[in-house]
Order: C-alpha cells, then structure tokens, then sequence
C-alpha cells in the first residue's frame, strides 16, 4: 500500500522556487511518488495560491509547472463538508482547510515545512516536514 501524502502549500512553492529548505527530500516525494511509492496529492486552492504568489517570477513557467506536477499528483477539490470541521480552533484558517480536506481525503500524512504552525491535538493526520517523512517514516518501513 503506498502511502498518501498530502503535500501543503508552502512545498509547491519551494519546489517551484527551487527554495533550498528542504528541497532534496521534496525531489525524493516526487521521485517515489513516480515509481507509485507514494501517491500524492494537492488542493485546488494550492494551484490558485501558488499562481497568486509567484505571479511576479518571471522566470518559472508556473502553468507548465503544475501540468507537470499534475501528471504525479492528485488534486483534492474542496467541498462544503470541509466548512464543518472544527475551523475555529485553528489561528490559520488557510492551514486549517487544507489539513482538514486532507484528513477527509483520507491521507496517511500532512507534508509542511511548517510544522510548528500545526500544534493543534489532531493525532489521526501527522503533520511532518518532507525531511521527517524520508528518514523518520519513509526509511525506516523500507523492507530490507
């Protein structure tokens, strides 16, 4: 079973932006996630955020970038039930959508860089960053 990895907002843009973060454990998500290790999947928000945000990086083709991504990735479309989960309890309302539309997708983890901005009681979706994924998670379920 391969796992599902929701993958947040600010990974896209570091991907993108070639933001050296983390961004070799983030080409190693989408390198397992074309040999089927992995399957991974975005929000319809994150395309529209990410346009919004690189919109003046003349130099990234952000279109051509998410027809490639897409080819890998699932997209999750945002239903109304997603306005039902316990929004209010979350300071970021962005963050909390996208956490609770991968939780109803029925993901196995929430990728983030910024895992400190996900310090809410929520332990039926762990929140970690692409490097924690591949040597805490990723790694360690390798069979030898």
């Amino acid at each position: 079973m391969a796992y599902r990895l929701f993958l947040d907002t600010n990974i896209i843009v570091d991907l993108l932006m070639e933001r050296d973060f983390e961004l070799d454990a983030i080409y190693e998500i989408i390198r397992l996630s074309e040999k089927g290790i992995v399957e991974i999947f975005i929000s319809e928000s994150i395309i529209s955020t990410t346009f919004y945000i690189l919109r003046k990086e003349r130099k990234i083709n952000v279109l051509a970038a998410f027809r490639e991504i897409c080819k890998t990735a699932n997209v999750l479309p945002f239903t109304k039930d997603i306005l039902y989960f316990p929004l209010e309890k979350f300071p970021d309302k962005e963050d909390a959508l996208l956490y609770f539309l991968a939780l109803n997708g029925k993901m196995n983890y929430f990728i983030t860089r910024n895992v400190k901005d996900f310090t809410f009681k929520f332990p039926s979706l762990p929140v970690v960053s692409p490097t924690n994924f591949i040597k805490e998670i990723y790694l360690n379920d390798v069979p030898e």
